[in-house]
């Protein structure tokens, strides 16, 4: 997976909506679902405005997929059989 993959995950989770990313990240109208869409990189120009503007978001677990998505988790729920999440 890669990291666009898990930044999908993360706003799927906390139910953010592709438009309002695009518009917290000051970045064009459908950006996010191309990138996504082709499997494409994210920047690290944008990596830079995640890390600034998602502050629970764990920008390892983004950039490798290891750890836990979120930054000081004190509780484990799962959402399916495949997907745990710590939340706090």
């Amino acid at each position: 997976m890669k990291a666009i993959e898990r930044i999908s995950e993360y706003l799927i989770f906390k139910i953010i909506s592709p438009h309002k990313f695009e518009k917290t990240m000051d970045i064009s109208n459908g950006y996010f679902q191309k990138q996504l869409k082709n499997k494409g990189s994210i920047g690290s120009e944008i990596l830079i405005k995640v890390y600034e503007h998602y502050n629970d978001l764990d920008m390892m677990w983004v950039l490798t997929g290891e750890g836990s998505m979120l930054k000081f988790p004190s509780k484990i729920i799962e959402i399916s059989e495949s997907r745990k999440y710590n939340i706090y």
